[in-house]
């Protein structure tokens, strides 16, 4: 069977939608001689649902059948090996690659370590929780951008590489810069705006908001060339394998994120899905963080239109590992 692997997938959802079309290529495929038979690996972070991962694929079990797909769950981070190399014959990853590693912390340290870089004296932790926000200092950028942002995909990449036939491709598609759940017109975050609006009305002790930081980056398309670059020469167990990465094609896409159904509640619902986990890493009381909500949800009101939806950017590329 043919290995198919699926990186970040979350509850299956988008990953069994966008597996349906590559199946139905392949079959339609006039240069393979036969369909081949796959078996997907549906990889997701250990601290994530698995339950709610297997049911997803579960549901979906006459699907695999009439396709004649087997299927698995690993439960890893990506920043790891796993796979045996040279065994995969196609890998995608769809909108989580711009979660950095946070393994990569001096021992005994959190998250919010992060906001020393570039700061070391956290002069600046209040006026920022992305740190694509124009009110992140640009030492600091730069600092996220060079130390995390490029070097952790590069430890992807050079895994991957390792793991992928040769011939073989990947699909990355991740959340690209600029992006308004990140930046607005006026360069201040709608969630840093929030946190401020709470301080200020003594709902939110200052703390919170220095401590929180949301441990992903968003990249431009000279980032994951970058990334590309530094994976050539990545060492990985005291080695260094020397990535034979092809890019195909790397390209920033314009999108807009909207909810047909619900609304602004639906585009609301999302934002504070992804970053409710990062505000409670910082240790706020439940009122606290019931305000942080009330306030962000407000915001909402006043700064996006639900009919226009909220501007956001993808960054999406393709890989080929070379031949030997």
């Amino acid at each position: 069977r043919r290995l198919l692997a699926d990186l970040g997938s979350a509850d299956g959802s988008s990953s069994l939608a966008t597996l349906d079309f590559a199946v139905r290529c392949l079959r339609n495929c006039d240069t393979i001689d036969g369909y081949p038979l796959l078996n997907i690996t549906f990889e997701e972070h250990p601290a994530s649902d698995e339950n709610k991962l297997k049911s997803t694929l579960e549901s979906n079990k006459e699907w695999f059948e009439r396709n004649g797909i087997t299927w698995n769950v690993l439960m890893k981070s990506f920043y790891e090996p796993l796979f045996d190399r040279n065994s995969v014959d196609f890998l995608m990853s769809y909108i989580c690659l711009h979660w950095l590693d946070t393994t990569d912390l001096p021992e005994g340290e959190s998250i919010s370590h992060w906001k020393t870089l570039g700061d070391e004296n956290r002069t600046e932790a209040c006026d920022w929780v992305h740190i694509n926000e124009a009110t992140a200092p640009l030492r600091v950028q730069e600092a996220w951008r060079s130390k995390l942002a490029i070097n952790h995909l590069a430890k992807f990449l050079a895994l991957r590489a390792r793991e992928l036939k040769p011939g073989a491709e990947m699909l990355l598609v991740m959340v690209g810069h600029p992006h308004e759940f990140v930046t607005l017109k006026d360069g201040t975050g709608p969630l840093t705006r929030a946190m401020k609006r709470c301080i200020e009305k003594g709902k939110l002790r200052s703390e919170i908001l220095d401590k929180t930081v949301v441990p992903y980056f968003l990249r431009t398309v000279d980032d994951v060339r970058a990334a590309v670059i530094v994976a050539e020469t990545f060492e990985i167990d005291n080695e260094t394998p020397r990535a034979k990465l092809e890019l195909i094609d790397c390209r920033s896409i314009a999108a807009v994120t909207k909810d047909d159904d619900n609304g602004m509640d639906g585009i609301f619902d999302l934002f504070w899905s992804i970053h409710v986990h990062c505000i409670q890493a910082a240790s706020p009381t439940e009122v606290e963080l019931e305000s942080i909500k009330a306030e962000s949800r407000q915001i909402f009101d006043e700064v996006y239109d639900s009919n226009e939806g909220v501007p956001s950017t993808f960054v999406a590329c393709t890989l080929r590992r070379r031949q030997e």
